[in-house]
């Protein structure tokens, strides 16, 4: 009888399975090889770093106080700035900053205090840095400081100290803007630059004395404020280059801010309207709970001689047509102390108002309590109709809020210009020429595009003047104003409405006392056989045409809520601009 032996193999199924298991096993031990690797050589890089690092301090410590200093820094010295060192096939970038240090014993030098024996540079602080990069994973760095005295007292022989303020926009003190200091006539030439601290102040002490020193003051995204150098496009610069004297302080300030965008479109025509609320009666109100309408007034409900704490009014829905933009909103009101109003804006019906999100409309959740509301941010084609809602409120029951008109401001329809060149020219100079003639920091030439817009990157804060180059054409709207006020950071449009030059004209501008534009004002010129009266559009702007040469006309602005103003013998030549402030009464 036969004896026969099976023997059973691996399915597929189980080969797959040991297969995938020792491919798990081996990929976490290949990941811990690895990483444990890249630590041992991460290590050893830093290891090598610190020595190298050390070695360096030493050296540097055993230089003579005169010769701690960077080629070309402040304080001047024999050490290069930047260097580089070669050890096992790996490169080691060595960086070195030396600055003096005015220690707190006898005094700090600051814009508001000073060092009791004039002397800032009391001692030096050597920092000594080395980085390597390897590769994407293996890179580092490490750094060492420390303090160098002198054997004596500080001195002031040879050299003085810098003192370069920063400042913003609105003149308080930037901290964090690179400052640099350059000199390429002194041996050798100076190149160094500091952070302003927070008090926005970047101090050089131990300056060489010398002429011809120059400073860039900029930051990421920041303006840039310098010295300019006689030469022949600037032969009598703002900021020329200084001096440094020895044992002085030389103090100078710039400014720089944010830069920002400045859009610019070109229109051949607006069409605008707006829709005025005077409260004579109670039909412009849909919807009203414990607010009502007396003597041409919306007001809190009087109960038994007390006024309601709280009170809301809806508007009757404004849905113009047609409609390309929103604009403002006027309300002309009177709120006696501990009395408010708050504006927001909703869409939907009298049995379901819907609150316009901040997405939409930013500070509708909260409600706009101004007299001039811009809601030009609104997109006309998401929201083609509005409701105003009016939310009084007293904590006086003595008195009430008085809203006497509210009127909203919307544009009907546009028509583009394209390819306008226009010169935008800003108000801060470089320089002047020989006859005076300022030169301008920024000045070009700006051309439309088939959208009739153009966009400026890069634009720091300033004055701009804005004019058309073809001579044969003018502006006669403008929105915003011109001269265009262009703050920091900020994108800033201006919409020119362009139209064919006539012999003479003049373009008014009517705003409130906070400056803001004034739309709805009654703008009347008149004179003996000529009389023409407009209102001012959302921009607060009229356009008066083919006028003559002649000083007798009379202009005379008024508004609901505010004063008249009067201006006889009223001089018209040329192209002519007037801006007149309207007081509330």
């Amino acid at each position: 009888m036969k004896a026969y032996c099976h023997t059973r193999g691996l399915t597929l199924i189980e080969l797959l399975i040991t297969v995938a298991v020792f491919v798990t096993i081996f990929t976490g031990l290949f990941g811990i090889v690895q990483y444990t690797s890249k630590l041992i050589l991460n290590s050893s890089m830093k290891l090598t770093a610190l020595s190298l690092a050390n070695d360096r301090m030493e050296y540097f410590r055993s230089l003579p106080y005169n010769d701690v200093g960077t080629i070309s820094g402040i304080p001047p010295g024999t050490i290069p700035q930047n260097s580089t060192s070669t050890i096992n096939g790996t490169v080691f970038v060595e960086r070195v900053l030396v600055e003096y240090v005015d220690d707190p014993a006898d005094g700090v030098l600051t814009a508001t205090t000073t060092d009791s024996n004039g002397i800032p540079s009391d001692y030096k602080r050597i920092k000594v840095e080395i980085s390597w990069d390897v590769n994407t994973q293996i890179n580092g760095s490490i750094f060492l400081v420390s303090n160098i005295v002198p054997r004596s007292i500080e001195t002031t022989v040879g050299g003085g100290s810098v003192r370069i303020n920063v400042i913003d926009e609105n003149s308080v003190p930037l901290p964090g803007a690179v400052v640099r200091l350059i000199n390429a006539s002194t041996t050798p030439p100076i190149d160094v630059s500091r952070f302003s601290d927070v008090s926005g102040i970047a101090l050089f002490s131990g300056a060489p004395a010398a002429s011809n020193y120059q400073v860039i003051v900029t930051g990421d995204g920041y303006s840039t404020d310098q010295t300019y150098a006689v030469s022949p496009t600037i032969p009598i610069p703002t900021t020329a280059p200084f001096t440094v004297l020895e044992a002085d302080i030389s103090t100078l300030t710039f400014q720089v801010d944010e830069l920002g965008a400045i859009e610019v479109r070109t229109l051949a025509s607006v069409t605008e309207d707006f829709v005025s609320e005077l409260f004579v009666d109670a039909a412009g109100v849909a919807t009203t709970t414990d607010t009502v309408v007396v003597s041409d007034q919306l007001q809190l409900r009087d109960v038994s001689g007390t006024f309601v704490s709280y009170g809301i009014a809806f508007l009757q829905a404004l849905v113009p047509t047609p409609l390309t933009s929103w604009q403002k909103i006027v309300v002309i009101a009177d709120t006696p102390v501990a009395t408010s109003y708050r504006v927001q804006l909703y869409t939907g019906t009298t049995t379901a108002y819907n609150l316009i999100p901040d997405s939409a409309l930013p500070g509708n959740g909260a409600g706009f309590t101004d007299t001039i509301i811009d809601i030009s941010s609104l997109d006309a084609t998401t929201y083609p109709d509005i409701t105003v809602g009016l939310l009084l409120e007293t904590s006086d029951g003595s008195v009430s809020p008085l809203i006497d008109e509210v009127s909203v401001y919307y544009r009907e329809s546009e028509a583009l210009r394209t390819s306008e060149v226009v010169t935008i020219k800003g108000n801060k100079k470089v320089g002047t020429l020989g006859d005076a003639t300022p030169i301008p920091k920024y000045s070009a030439d700006v051309t439309t595009d088939s959208s009739g817009e153009a966009t400026l990157t890069g634009m720091e804060f300033d004055t701009y003047q804005v004019t058309i180059v073809d001579n044969s054409l003018r502006t006669a709207l403008s929105c915003d104003t011109i001269p265009l006020i262009h703050r920091a950071g900020a994108t800033t449009t201006l919409e020119l409405v362009i139209v064919a030059s006539t012999t003479h004209s003049v373009r008014v501008l009517v705003t409130d006392q906070t400056g803001a534009p004034l739309p709805g004002a009654e703008v009347a010129l008149s004179r003996t056989g000529y009389a023409d009266t407009q209102f001012t559009n959302a921009c607060g702007q009229v356009y008066f045409d083919s006028l003559i040469e002649v000083s007798d006309y009379l202009l005379e602005i008024t508004r609901t809520g505010y004063d008249l103003i009067t201006l006889s013998d009223y001089g018209v030549q040329n192209e002519g601009a007037v801006t007149v402030t309207l007081t509330r009464q």
